[in-house]
């Protein structure tokens, strides 16, 4: 017994010498005094945490070692404090901490309104936030998977649009801009959001700004911008990996099911790493994505790798100055999907719209920082080397004219018979075509087209609109009928085989880009000035080389008054020009024409009480065409896009009044934010659809024109979008929403986010179109979409959003729930929703190209309801599980003509963090 004396003698010697220093004391809420129990108070030492949990009385009493320790204060719904403490050897201290509850839903820090540190409880337009755990939990292929859940912001193949600002463009030009770090992510040239570049290992933060933010940010900021900040290493080496899969479940509808057999369900997966860690002065961040998807439709695959980091040296003597270069490198394969085969192939593509890209980007973007505490002053320098090449992969058919044939039900016997048909088409069908004449005179094509359908049912009696397009496709892919006995062989020889890939030449694009802030702050107020410039070239084997320069100057200057009211205003001057054409926009001033473009805007933050805020705001915007959506003739994903030299900028403000108002009841905290906006655009830039001639791109909306075209050999003829200006238009709405989370007790607590967005998207000069519409009785003749109404093309006027994560210790369940009203209109191309007596040359010419895409969409454009839910546990503190099934429903939808959605889809991920 005297020995187990003795050891334990020892022990408390040892623990005294060791841990002799001891804090202790209360701690409470800062604002209702109450005692908090539950709170971990910890600080960490070498590679061990040590800590301690605050009693029932909201005590607690720690141990520190004798060269001090920097303690921490952790508690659910309260900010974390860290407190550097030293306790002399052998004393013991009282130390009693107010905790402040966690205002974070209102005071997350935001760059982006104002190019410098901002609260988000200050600024003066409506902003929503995420952070890298809540960007996690979406199992997120690419930013856009999470930004669909964000209330007012939609993503429809691929293009965002906020508060309905834009309607559907497939990817070229974007009134949405999207930042890396202040950098713009788009596609120089093209103006597309090249979502694959954004580092998804490396966030730190988004931050989605709704509203015109031109002043700062210059062209394709019209409707907002898209802000993602990275993380910067820490003292720590950080390493993060993050695996996951994903499997496309069965659809509802059988026949869409291409895959049969062996072949299994389509999958995709992904693996992304990053590592970051600070060497002497020296900070670096690496990071790599790798992605492969086969796609829930044929020949809509994806495969593409990026590899990237940041380099960025502090000088050791000159406080304040850091320099340094980001670097990314992506090579991407992929197929896009615009036509379906037909309503009942719906996850195939058309032969007609089967194209794909292969590109290859590298960028460089070197910078120098410099602040200044004493003055207040900070430079900023930002430079960017791009360098992009771009090929086309087209294939028409994968069929044979055998294989099309014989689908169709043709009868060889009859082969002589079909070329004494051709050979002597003046005798044989312009007699059975001649009586429907005079009806054909009065506008009624019906008694044409029946005789026709007659003449190809006798022939190809189990032909469909798919199979025609099938043969329509084949002949494209093959070169003219033989003329000679000696070219009749070689003829037949590809004739047996499907038309092989077409790789067109690589296109490139260089890039160069330079950006330069200076910021001065003052007692109660900050001075943000700077100049931009930017030159893109283009070289293309389709129509050869074009070249653009943009160059602005901005200023905007923020105050506060009376430590409640924030006030900011800002301008911008901004000069763009595309080949020689020096004057893209002007503006007359003092009875001068100035080829630049002015922009302003002004806001006003007020708070009324604690967590209570009123703003206002008022921003002018404007959006140079891209290089490509003017002149160059590119693909976007399988259909054309036809230059238009005429195309001329647009321009727009966005005004804004709303209200803040955070809450606390008991537990539940958070806050609600009600905002009314109003949007006007003047030369609105949209896109319409329809058929092309390749040789001069000129729109063929007569039929004295597609005679003309096809006249020339149906080579000639395109499919495809050529953007315009519309005219005017107006958006107006509400967007209502709510965050926060009820804290059920220190392990368990509901995370919530729930949005309502109300638009009005109104086309201002729907009246004058409609009658001129009205007025052409060309049997062709094109209408601007795909009803009579007042409403702009692919917005829908009701969305709801809600999210919720319930997380007990290591383990979390959530969901996303979404609903949506129907797309208001479409492109008459696709889909004419007019009440007719009869049938018109148009839906003929729809039904052979999409099938029966008028029923479908007559049944499908309805509201919708879609659910996700996920579940996740913490294995240990540095690997985390999650599944995740999307679509649970399996609810079919379309928010543009055959554009079906994925099926319900199975996900697992695997994270870790060390």
């Amino acid at each position: 017994m005297k020995q187990l004396y003795h050891a334990i003698l020892f022990f408390l010697l040892i623990s005294t010498v060791a841990y002799g220093q001891q804090v202790s004391g209360y701690v409470y809420d800062e604002t209702t005094n109450e005692v908090l129990p539950g709170v971990n108070i910890y600080y960490k030492e070498q590679s061990e945490t040590v800590g301690v949990v605050s009693d029932k009385d909201g005590r607690y009493e720690i141990n520190l070692p004798e060269k001090g320790a920097t303690l921490v204060f952790s508690y659910l719904g309260y900010q974390t404090q860290s407190l550097p403490l030293f306790v002399a050897k052998h004393q013991t201290k009282t130390l009693n901490v107010a905790l402040q509850m966690e205002t974070q839903l209102m005071e997350e820090v935001v760059v982006s309104v104002g190019r410098y540190e901002q609260k988000l409880n200050e600024i003066t337009v409506s902003m929503e936030v995420l952070k890298a755990p809540d960007i996690a939990k979406q199992s997120p292929t690419d930013l856009t998977t999470v930004l669909k859940t964000i209330p007012g912001v939609e993503v429809t193949d691929r293009q965002p649009s906020i508060r309905s600002g834009s309607g559907w463009t497939y990817g070229v030009g974007s009134r949405s801009l999207i930042l890396i770090d202040g950098m713009s992510a788009l596609t120089p040239g093209s103006g597309e959001i090249n979502w694959n570049v954004i580092p998804m290992e490396n966030i730190e933060q988004v931050e989605v700004l709704k509203g015109a933010s031109s002043v700062l940010y210059g062209s394709s900021a019209l409707n907002g911008l898209i802000n993602v900040r990275t993380k910067r290493p820490g003292l720590e080496p950080s390493t993060r990996i993050h695996t996951y899969a994903g499997i496309y479940g069965n659809p509802k509808e059988k026949s869409y099911k291409w895959w049969e057999g062996d072949y299994h369900n389509p999958l995709y997966t992904g693996i992304e790493a990053s590592h970051s860690r600070r060497i002497k002065d020296f900070d670096l961040s690496v990071g790599l994505n790798y992605f492969k998807d086969e796609g829930y439709r044929s020949d809509n695959d994806t495969e593409r790798f990026r590899i990237g980091g940041n380099l960025t040296y502090h000088h050791p003597r000159v406080y304040g100055l850091n320099f340094g270069a980001n670097a990314n490198f992506l090579t991407n394969d992929y197929t896009g999907f615009f036509i379906w085969r037909s309503p009942q192939e719906a996850y195939q593509q058309s032969p007609l719209a089967n194209m794909g890209r292969r590109e290859y980007m590298f960028q460089i973007d070197p910078f120098l920082n410099y602040t200044n505490d004493e003055k207040g002053t900070t430079h900023r320098f930002k430079g960017r080397f791009f360098r992009r090449g771009n090929q086309i992969v087209t294939h028409t058919t994968d069929k044979n004219i055998f294989d099309i044939a014989n689908n169709m039900g043709f009868d060889y016997n009859r082969i002589n018979e079909v070329v004494d048909l051709g050979q002597n088409w003046q005798t044989k069908l312009l007699p059975r075509f001649l009586p429907y004449l005079p009806q054909l005179m009065n506008g009624n094509v019906n008694g044409l087209i029946g005789e026709a359908k007659k003449i190809l049912k006798d022939y190809f009696p189990t032909g469909r609109p798919a199979d025609y397009m099938d043969l329509v496709s084949w002949v494209m892919g093959h070169t003219p009928l033989p003329s000679s006995a000696d070219q009749a062989i070689p003829w037949l020889t590809g004739a047996l085989t499907p038309p092989s890939n077409g790789v067109s030449p690589t296109d490139y694009t260089t890039a160069y880009a330079m950006d330069y802030q200076f910021s001065k702050k003052f007692d109660h107020s900050q001075l943000t000035v700077g100049a931009s410039y930017d030159h893109v070239y283009i070289n293309s084997a389709v129509t050869g080389r074009h070249r653009s320069d943009n160059a602005a100057l901005f200023a905007q200057y923020d105050h506060k008054l009376l430590d409640r009211l924030n006030v900011s205003v800002g301008g911008r001057l901004e000069y763009f020009r595309i080949d020689e054409s020096y004057r893209e926009a002007e503006t007359e001033i003092f009875g001068m024409d100035v080829p630049v473009k002015p922009v302003f805007r002004g806001g006003l933050n007020y708070e009324l009480a604690e967590y209570s805020f009123v703003r206002a705001s008022f921003g002018q915007g404007y959006r140079y065409p891209s290089v490509v959506e003017k002149h160059v003739l590119k693909d976007i994903g399988g259909i054309g896009a036809f230059p238009n030299a005429n195309l001329k900028a647009e321009s727009g403000y966005n005004a804004e009044i709303g209200i803040k108002q955070g809450y606390k009841f008991g537990n539940l905290q958070g806050f609600v934010d009600l905002a009314g906006f109003y949007t006007r655009y003047k030369d609105m830039i949209e896109f319409r659809l329809g058929l092309f001639d390749k040789r001069d791109f000129n729109y063929v909306e007569s039929l004295d024109g597609l005679i003309s075209l096809l006249t020339g050999g149906i080579e000639n003829m395109g499919i495809g979008a050529q953007f315009v200006n519309a005219g005017r238009a107006e958006i107006y709405g509400v967007d209502l929403s709510t965050t926060g989370f009820y804290a059920f007790n220190p392990d368990t607590r509901l995370a919530y986010n729930l949005g309502y967005v109300f638009t009005m998207p109104i086309d201002l000069d729907v009246d004058e179109r409609n009658a001129a519409e009205e007025a052409n009785t060309d049997l062709l003749a094109m209408r601007s979409k795909s009803n009579d109404s007042r409403y702009l093309k692919y917005r829908q006027k009701h969305t709801l959003k809600a999210m919720f994560d319930l997380e007990w210790k290591n383990f979390s369940i959530g969901t996303n729930l979404a609903w949506k009203s129907k797309t208001l209109a479409v492109d008459y191309f696709m889909v004419d929703e007019r009440t007719k007596g009869m049938p018109n040359l148009w839906d003929h010419v729809r039904g052979i190209l999409f099938g029966d895409l008028h029923s479908y969409w007559q049944e499908n454009n309805k509201s919708h309801f879609t659910m996700d839910l996920r579940m996740g546990v913490g294995i240990t503190k540095n690997l985390r599980l999650q599944g995740m099934i999307n679509n649970l429903l399996n609810t079919e939808y379309s928010v543009r003509p055959m554009d079906v959605s994925p099926p319900r889809t199975f996900v697992v991920q695997l994270s870790a963090n060390f």
